[in-house]
């Protein structure tokens, strides 16, 4: 089958757990779908594009903790310059280090979109900047096995042992306040591992072969295909 592969790489990325308010934000350890539709919208520049079929593997290879506080610019008064700094209190973030994206799409337009983004794309928040390592067509084969390390799916189709969190799809973003849309459960597959061998290459950093994952090994047996030139499992889904 015909796909479009796209390899992003990035020193830092955070995702924050939707509804989880505390002094010390976590980060979910892979690429929430929501985030695969905005990192989609930023590519074509447009954020109403949802029907597109993908899938991915995120890895990590370490994470830390940073202290991070929020200065807020508030205006004491209708006068221009006039304006009080507020600091929220300092809260602990973590951050998932030196990161690897391999997306599939079905979509030759989406996929070419991520060679000259529209806007800046990001794995988190707005300083996680990714880059395009590559743009590629390949010929995926067929396979009855998926690997599910570093990527999330939805629980009720891929019942599995792992973290379990709800979360949506994606975003409707046409009133005022985006509006989290088909949230649901989803199995959340750890991406932390680290390279058998250090890789010279690109085709080294995302082949599969030459990673090892932290978390215990989980594949399953459905149908899925299979990207033989990065050893890749591939799961295509979609968010509607």
């Amino acid at each position: 089958m015909k796909l479009y592969r796209v390899l992003i790489t990035a020193q830092t990325a955070s995702f924050r757990y939707p509804n989880f308010i505390s002094s010390n934000q976590l980060s979910i350890k892979a690429v929430p779908y929501t985030t695969i539709a905005g990192m989609v919208a930023s590519a074509t520049g447009d954020d109403k594009l949802i029907d597109f079929r993908f899938s991915y593997i995120f890895r990590y290879r370490s994470s830390y903790v940073d202290l991070e506080t929020i200065y807020k610019f508030e205006k004491k008064d209708n006068s221009v310059n006039n304006k009080n700094v507020v600091q929220d209190p300092t809260f602990r973030r973590e951050i998932l280090y030196d990161c690897y994206l391999t997306l599939y799409f079905e979509d030759e337009d989406i996929a070419n979109a991520f060679k000259s983004p529209v806007f800046q794309l990001l794995l988190g928040r707005s300083g996680d900047f990714a880059k395009v390592l590559e743009v590629k067509e390949i010929e995926a084969i067929k396979s009855d096995r998926v690997v599910l390390n570093g990527t999330i799916v939805p629980f009720n189709e891929f019942k599995s042992a792992g973290e379990i969190y709800a979360m949506p799809k994606y975003f409707d973003y046409t009133s005022l306040v985006r509006e989290p849309k088909d949230v649901q459960p989803f199995l959340i597959n750890d991406g932390l591992g680290s390279f058998v061998n250090e890789p010279r290459n690109k085709v080294e950093q995302f082949d599969m072969k030459n990673w090892k994952f932290k978390k215990f090994y989980n594949e399953i047996n459905t149908e899925a295909l299979f990207d033989e030139e990065l050893n890749c499992s591939i799961l295509m889904r979609s968010l509607c």
